[in-house]
């Protein structure tokens, strides 16, 4: 009765080997559960989502850069309308030192105190265009072309 007894523990123990699923995670199925194709294709699918995650760690990295060019051309840019715009601003400092230096000669070569208080007017608006910073650097430069053109008439008409 022992030779069936073993017998039957053996076909037991076929029928559960036979039903166990094989893993290719050592982990889980033990010695007997085991399949090297599966634990293949388990690591070629963890490869293949590093792969992924690479490339997409790629891109990212080609993107900062882009965007690091991108920030330094702005910079760039910036920095040179800067050296512009200080260079305009300069130049219109000198265009009102100039003026008032001509409204300067007006007054004091003024033969009546109200050609002198026309002087003083001039010089007024003069600093008031130059101050208003809403007008554009070109607009403020055009407004005080005006009226350097109304002191040089101003002063040929004293030379008469």
């Amino acid at each position: 009765m022992r030779r069936p007894a073993r017998l039957g523990g053996v076909l037991m123990a076929a029928a559960l080997l036979a039903g166990c699923t094989t893993t290719g995670d050592p982990r889980e199925g033990g010695l007997f559960g085991w399949s090297e194709a599966k634990a293949r294709d388990r690591q070629q699918e963890r490869q293949n989502r590093v792969a992924g995650e690479q490339a997409k760690l790629a891109r990212e990295d080609a993107r900062v850069r882009a965007l690091e060019a991108r920030d330094a051309r702005t910079e760039r840019r910036i920095a040179g309308a800067k050296v512009a715009h200080e260079g305009a601003e300069a130049k219109l400092h000198s265009q009102q030192m100039a003026l008032l230096a001509k409204i300067d000669r007006l007054e004091s070569e003024s033969p009546t105190p109200a050609s002198a208080s026309r002087a003083r007017t001039y010089r007024r608006k003069v600093n008031t265009i130059a101050a208003q910073t809403a007008l554009t650097i070109p607009q403020r430069s055009e407004r005080l072309r005006a009226i350097e053109a109304d002191i040089d008439t101003a002063l040929e008409w004293l030379k008469q």
